[in-house]
C-alpha cells in the first residue's frame, strides 16, 4: 500500500459544496491555464503541483492529471509564450498540453484522455484556470462519440472569475454552462493575491526540496513583489472540498 493512499481515501470522500464529490481513485483532472495575459496562471501551476503531489504523490498524477496551457477564448492575442518555461519546470517537458501551438491536436488528445477515464466509470474535472473555449471543443467531441453520456452529470468545470467568463467565446461560454456541471465559486483574489507579495511565503516556497524549482520559475517568470498570486488554485481546492484557504493557512497545509 502507497503512502499517499490514506490521504487519497480522505479526499476522495469529501463533498463539495454543490453536493458533487471528487472521486480521487477514478476521476480525471484536467487543468486549464489560459497564460494570456496575466502571469498568475504560472504560480497557480506551482501551487497545483504542491496540492496534488502533498495529497496523492507523483504516480497518481500521472494518472489522473492532464495539465493544458494555452486555454484561452477572446483573449488569444495576449497568449504569453514565456509562460512554458514555467510549465516545463512544474509539470515536466512532455507532460503537458500546449494549446497555443496546435489547438486542434491537443483538442483531439484531450477527448481521448477524457473518454478513457469517462468509459472506465470517472468523472472528468475541469479546473478552468482560463476561458471555456477548449473544454467547450473537447465536450462537443465527447458528445458526438458518446450519444448516451450525460456530460451535466459527468464533467464538472469549476470557474471563479469574471474576468474569464467574459473572455470566452459567448457560444463557448452558454455552451459549457448548459452542457456541463457548472460550478462558479467566489473569487479566489480575495484570499489567494496580495501585491508586494509575502516573504515567509516565497522563501519557503522557493527552497522546498520538491517544488522548490517550480517555484523558482514562477517567481522569475512573475515576481512576487509585484505581486503573490495564485489564485486559480482556488479552484482546484475547492474541488478538492479543501475550502477557501488563504496564503498563510495553505503555507503551514503544504510546505
Amino acid at each position: 500500500m502507497k503512502k499517499f493512499l490514506p490521504l487519497l481515501l480522505l479526499v476522495s470522500l469529501v463533498t463539495v459544496a454543490t453536493g458533487d464529490e471528487f472521486n480521487a481513485e477514478k476521476d480525471l483532472l484536467s487543468l486549464h491555464y489560459d497564460h494570456a495575459p496575466d502571469k498568475d496562471d504560472g504560480q497557480s501551476a506551482a501551487a497545483d503541483l504542491t496540492v496534488l503531489d502533498s495529497l496523492f504523490g507523483k504516480e497518481w498524477l500521472g494518472e489522473h492529471v492532464v495539465p493544458v496551457s494555452g486555454t484561452y477564448g477572446k483573449n488569444a492575442k495576449s497568449f504569453n509564450p514565456k509562460s512554458d518555461v514555467v510549465m516545463d519546470a512544474t509539470w515536466g517537458k512532455g507532460n503537458w498540453y500546449a494549446a497555443h501551438t496546435n489547438k486542434k491536436a491537443v483538442v483531439a488528445e484531450l477527448a481521448n484522455r477524457w473518454q478513457k477515464t469517462l468509459n472506465a466509470g470517472g468523472n472528468v474535472w475541469v479546473k478552468e484556470g482560463g476561458q471555456s473555449d477548449v473544454t467547450y471543443e473537447v465536450v462537443k467531441i465527447l458528445q458526438k462519440r458518446m450519444p448516451k453520456l450525460d456530460t451535466k452529470k459527468r464533467i464538472h468545470v469549476v470557474q471563479h472569475s469574471n474576468w474569464n467568463e467574459n473572455q470566452t467565446t459567448p457560444a463557448a461560454l452558454a455552451f459549457t454552462k448548459k452542457e456541463c456541471n457548472y460550478i462558479r465559486i467566489k473569487d479566489a483574489n480575495r484570499y489567494l493575491n496580495v501585491r508586494g507579495g509575502n516573504a515567509a511565503f516565497e522563501k519557503v516556497a522557493t527552497s522546498h526540496p520538491k517544488y522548490g524549482k517550480a517555484w523558482k520559475a514562477a517567481f522569475s517568470y512573475y515576481p512576487p513583489k509585484q505581486r503573490l498570486d495564485f489564485s486559480d488554485t482556488g479552484e482546484l481546492l475547492h474541488l478538492l472540498g479543501l475550502g477557501e484557504l488563504g496564503i498563510e493557512p495553505f503555507q503551514k497545509r503544504f510546505f
